[in-house]
């Protein structure tokens, strides 16, 4: 008899998800599905603008990473045009990236994960005696 656990909602990240597993008979993982059931839409902003607006326009799609989708949309720029970017070009992006990177991970600890972690215990009042409701 196949066993299915169901994740609903994902909490903590942007947006919202559904995570499911399904188990075999051995309590192995059989299968696993990761789904984003809203669509934005934000690509329905960028079609038939210039190529050039775009770091501009798509670092809007997440309030908490707009660097790596302002990253990502310079070099489809790049790509499009066939730019090889100067070394100069290419630190000042690693730098861009590097701080993103150290803002990205602490939001993510202190803001959306750790709440998690420093609120753990009773799921009703957020306290840390796990035997408080009986």
């Amino acid at each position: 008899m196949t066993q299915r656990f169901t994740i609903d909602p994902i909490t903590r990240l942007e947006g919202h998800g559904k995570i499911e597993i399904f188990l075999d008979d051995e309590g192995n993982v059989a299968n696993t599905y990761f789904q984003i059931p809203e669509l934005r839409g934000f690509e329905r902003f960028c079609v038939g603008r210039p190529v050039e607006e775009m770091p501009l326009l798509t670092n809007r799609i997440c309030g908490v990473c707009p660097e790596a989708h302002h990253m990502a949309a310079a070099k489809a720029v790049d790509a499009v045009y066939h730019v090889d970017v100067p070394r100069t070009g290419k630190m000042l992006r690693e730098l861009l990236y590097s701080a993103f990177y150290v803002t990205d991970h602490t939001t993510h600890f202190y803001a959306l994960a750790g709440p998690d972690f420093v609120m753990s215990g009773c799921p009703s009042c957020r306290t840390q005696y796990p035997g408080c409701h009986p």
